[in-house]
């Protein structure tokens, strides 16, 4: 009787979660559907993205997030709630040309194409498929001929043997399959569909991903197939645009302050938004200005951009309040306040601190008229985890000849400064 007692509890806590879901989804479509009976898939989409790290949810005095309710209510799978699965595969064919600097010898070209055609029909690794294929094409030659470039330098040399260069080719190839696995790993996480199941199909390049209850395919796309964009941007440090994030502050209190004098006066929703604002800005209205403490002295109040920004670190925020803060430096009257030459972009990686998960939104450095890194990840010729003097983890990188030259530049312009290592726009 008792287990029977401790089952039906656990049921009934976890489909709570899903009627909550159910019921957050149902309004994001109520949200989204015009007079006429017609959704907008990215107008709900954003209503969910909205609300996705804040509680909305109370369980025995516990608060819950729409993240957390996701991870938590009852995965009902592709074959009952549909949704999308998708099959990528890593081009082994594009890292030999990179790893022989894509050289323009005709056999090595002849052989890549022979292995590709040969690639389509047989279970073999492409690395073999390729040697094959050169054996038959350049005969006696050896693969160092094409592949011992200054770029390798260090790793293959004129002495280096076929069985070795193989060995580094097929490391390059099962390297670039796990980087890739990472990287969409990363982009799964942040589209937020429940229980996503990403695996590697052993013996191949392939990579399947299953996303239930997705609706909107073509989103899908743009964040799976999108290019990884490697740059390296110099760090702009808080207290060189402290007085532009002061007037915004000042901005948005005094915004705050005419609010709240309105919201005391008037009955309509509509007198207690600002004029223009779009329906996606109301979402979380409420929350803004929450933020603002009440008191008759609004000069001493802070807005959410300094809810825990310390001058002297940077800025910092929970992780709920991301959607806000991107809305705040989103806005045109914002935007025109801060300089031309400063782009805010997020860290990757929550830091846990006094039981909330934390993110820095950093300021990088741009070129006003071209919008170009620094330096850009073509020039980085290799990459891999090591361990510093000290024993730590770190990254060992060697780059190509041009890239070596920019980037003693780039130090030599930067001494005490960071330089802040992007991929696909987080820091």
């Amino acid at each position: 009787m008792f287990l029977t007692v401790v089952i039906t509890g656990l049921c009934l806590y976890y489909l709570s979660f899903t009627f909550v879901s159910n019921n957050i989804q149902k309004e994001a479509v109520a949200y989204a559907t015009d007079e006429n009976g017609n959704v907008d898939f990215v107008k709900r989409q954003a209503y969910l993205d909205s609300i996705y790290r804040l509680p909305v949810y109370n369980f025995l005095g516990a608060s819950f997030t729409y993240k957390e309710i996701k991870e938590i209510e009852l995965g009902l799978g592709l074959d009952l709630q549909g949704g999308m699965q998708v099959t990528l595969e890593v081009s082994p064919t594009e890292i030999v040309r990179g790893l022989a600097g894509n050289s323009k010898d005709p056999q090595f070209n002849a052989a890549i194409e022979q292995a590709v055609e040969e690639a389509k029909t047989s279970n073999q690794n492409f690395a073999d498929i390729f040697y094959s294929a050169w054996k038959d094409k350049a005969g006696d030659r050896k693969l160092n001929s094409v592949f011992a470039t200054a770029a390798n330098r260090g790793r293959i040399s004129l002495e280096s043997s076929d069985s070795e260069i193989l060995a580094i080719i097929n490391t390059e190839v099962e390297n670039a399959i796990e980087r890739s696995f990472n990287i969409l790993r990363t982009r799964v996480d942040r589209f937020g569909t429940s229980q996503p199941n990403i695996q590697r199909i052993q013996g191949s390049g392939r990579i399947q991903i299953e996303l239930p209850g997705v609706d909107n395919p073509e989103r899908v796309r743009n964040l799976l197939q999108g290019v990884a964009k490697l740059q390296f941007w110099e760090v702009v440090e808080i207290n060189e645009y402290i007085g532009d994030l002061e007037a915004i502050n000042t901005l948005l209190v005094e915004e705050a302050k005419a609010k709240k004098a309105a919201t005391s006066t008037s009955t309509t929703e509509a007198e207690a938004t600002e004029e223009g604002a779009s329906e996606e800005e109301e979402i979380d209205l409420e929350r803004q200005l929450a933020e603002i403490e009440d008191g008759d002295d609004f000069s001493s109040q802070v807005s959410p951009i300094f809810a825990l920004t310390k001058a002297n670190y940077g800025l910092v925020y929970d992780i709920r309040d991301t959607v806000t803060i991107n809305r705040i430096f989103a806005r045109e009257d914002v935007k025109s306040l801060m300089p031309r030459n400063l782009k805010l972009l997020w860290s990757v990686k929550p830091q846990q601190a006094d039981g909330m998960e934390l993110l820095e939104l950093y300021g990088i450095r741009v070129n006003r008229s071209s919008d170009q890194a620094l330096l850009e990840g073509d020039v980085v010729t290799d990459a891999r985890q090591t361990l510093d003097q000290s024993s730590r983890p770190a990254v060992s990188m060697q780059m190509n000849a041009e890239g070596a030259r920019k980037w003693r530049r780039v130090t030599a312009d930067n001494i005490g400064r960071r330089i802040a290592v992007v991929l696909d726009d987080f820091v």
